[in-house]
């Protein structure tokens, strides 16, 4: 397995709130993380943080995962812990005030791919049969759509387009989503809302599923397409690479 990550600015906002993490622990487990964090005065920034740091370092320490529930419950209890961290900070904290994050994230075990969800982030699988979206985005816009009370057309210049309905640290209770996923894709991909917002989803497959670029440059050529799409978020992007069992982190 070979990962990349990197993340940007972009060209408009000043504070890069986004935050990730890529590491393997001591019982070769992988574990990747993408946050996008919300709140001004930098407090998203705070908050995306807390959710990397608690996750890598209670992962860092963990057990060997045998079973499907053993999982989910690390899951579930790294979350609550976070959220219950960001949640204090902003109440007791005044400048911290109504910060939140999303985070999506892939446990990469010897047996198995688990993938889990908070917010808009999204993690994609590249099959056989092309570049699926793996997570439900947490959002009014998602929402709606599946009600069937919008179009997709509607959906592109909705007034609540970027309107989350779950966050970390924002609420005591927020939904998790977990799912184990088959593990023969060629590709994983987590990222913010920074690519998927503004790079369509054909031009995001046909850059990943490209034999002519390292693994590196299929990152930073997706960046530099949010870029050129404006840039007017933070844009994180963390790529596996399923083809090449051989190597390791980049």
């Amino acid at each position: 397995m070979r990962v990349f990550a990197n993340t940007d600015t972009g060209l408009v906002r000043k504070v890069n709130e986004d935050d990730y993490c890529v590491f393997q622990n001591k019982n070769q487990d992988w574990l990747a993380l993408v946050c996008d964090g919300i709140g001004g005065n930098q407090a998203g920034e705070v908050a995306s943080h807390m959710v990397v740091s608690t996750l890598r370092d209670a992962f860092l320490q963990a057990d060997e995962f045998k079973k499907d529930s053993q999982v989910s419950l690390w899951i579930h209890k790294q979350l609550n812990k976070a959220n219950d961290l960001i949640f204090e900070e902003s109440k007791n904290n005044e400048g911290h005030k109504g910060m939140g994050t999303t985070c999506v994230g892939v446990i990469l075990t010897k047996k198995a791919t688990y993938i889990f969800n908070v917010g808009d982030s999204r993690i994609y699988a590249d099959y056989d049969d092309g570049l699926i979206q793996m997570s439900e985005d947490h959002t009014v816009i998602s929402q709606l759509l599946r009600e069937g009370k919008i179009s997709f057309d509607e959906a592109k210049n909705h007034m609540q387009k970027n309107t989350l309905t779950n966050a970390l640290g924002i609420w005591r209770l927020f939904r998790i989503d977990i799912n184990k996923i088959q593990s023969n894709y060629k590709y994983l991909l987590l990222c913010s809302d920074g690519l998927h917002g503004y790079v369509q989803h054909d031009k995001i497959q046909e850059i990943i599923e490209d034999d002519n670029l390292e693994l590196h440059e299929k990152v930073n050529h997706l960046i530099l397409q949010a870029r050129q799409a404006g840039g007017l978020d933070n844009c994180t992007v963390v790529l596996f690479d399923n083809n090449r069992l051989d190597e390791k982190y980049d």
